[in-house]
């Protein structure tokens, strides 16, 4: 799967939607990713052009999440701390956040997301993936985006899969909507973050989350699709502890197997032990971000 196509039912609801055209700097920074060696100042210069995309980077890169000893105060000087890749992925994620603001309970999406985020990345360190980071706090965020999309769209109609979903978990809810609404969030999510230039792992990640054959051999077309799924299902377990709707026990309990086997641990115990130290590093890094910011 490297490029999904939209059934009839799927683009008009992706109309209905309205999200807004891409803005200019992330068609630029898209463009300067096209060269052979990205012009990081030039890069700079062109987000401190956009004044919700430059505060939301400095904003994000100043998170606990990166735990920088100091703030960092100019686009600049993130940009040569972090590096062209990094900075691009946050340009991506705030530009898109952005464009669903409109969104019913979009605040409270966000809340949850940036937790699983940082969940994902603590994660991507632990399986010994530091590499794809970036692509785990995308995927981490984003993963549920079809359904403030779909809240959004048919209002009133999806309340009911909210409700069950935050009672028996999103698993559970995806062939109630598509006998409703002839698709599902995770197929409409990947939809929504293909159109906004997300790595085509993250977005088959996204629209494959659900697959029960998620951990077998040539299941997906991207070669860290399988990584990527199983950082977010350890970082939801992760942050069911603070949100337990994000991750039911007993959706926990039928994928343990599979995705401790592909990890390479030894059994149920040792996945939930790893589990509790990704929470565990999420609530430390939170803390000292509240106690620095109450100093």
């Amino acid at each position: 799967m490297t490029n999904l196509v939209a059934s009839e039912a799927e683009q008009r609801i992706l109309e209905l939607l309205a999200i807004p055209p891409k803005p200019e700097v992330l068609l630029q920074v898209t463009a300067e990713a096209k060269s052979p060696e990205p012009d990081i100042n030039h890069i700079a210069a062109m987000i401190a052009g956009d004044v919700s995309i430059a505060g939301g980077l400095l904003q994000v890169v100043n998170s606990p999440i990166f735990r920088r000893p100091q703030e960092i105060r100019s686009l600049r000087q993130a940009s040569h701390l972090l590096g062209f890749r990094r900075i691009y992925a946050i340009v991506r994620t705030i530009a898109l956040r952005n464009a669903l603001s409109q969104c019913p309970r979009i605040e409270s999406f966000w809340r949850t997301g940036d937790y699983v985020a940082y969940a994902a990345m603590q994660t991507a360190q632990l399986i010994k993936r530091p590499d794809l980071e970036d692509d785990a706090y995308l995927l981490g965020l984003f993963h549920l985006v079809g359904a403030p999309a779909l809240n959004s769209v048919f209002g009133a109609g999806y309340e009911k899969i909210l409700n069950h979903a935050n009672a028996t978990g999103w698993s559970l809810v995806i062939d109630e909507e598509r006998l409703s609404f002839d698709t599902h969030h995770a197929r409409i999510g990947a939809l929504i973050v293909q159109r906004w230039h997300t790595p085509p792992s993250v977005t088959e990640a996204v629209e494959g989350q659900y697959r029960h054959d998620t951990f077998r051999a040539n299941v997906f077309t991207q070669a860290d699709t399988a990584d990527l799924l199983a950082i977010l299902k350890v970082a939801l377990r992760a942050s069911s502890r603070s949100f337990p709707q994000m991750m039911f026990f007993g959706e926990w309990d039928r994928l343990s197997e599979s995705l401790a086997d592909y990890l390479g641990l030894e059994g149920h115990s040792a996945l939930e032990t790893m589990s509790e130290q990704v929470a565990a590093a999420v609530e430390s890094s939170l803390k000292t971000a509240k106690e620095a910011t109450e100093e």
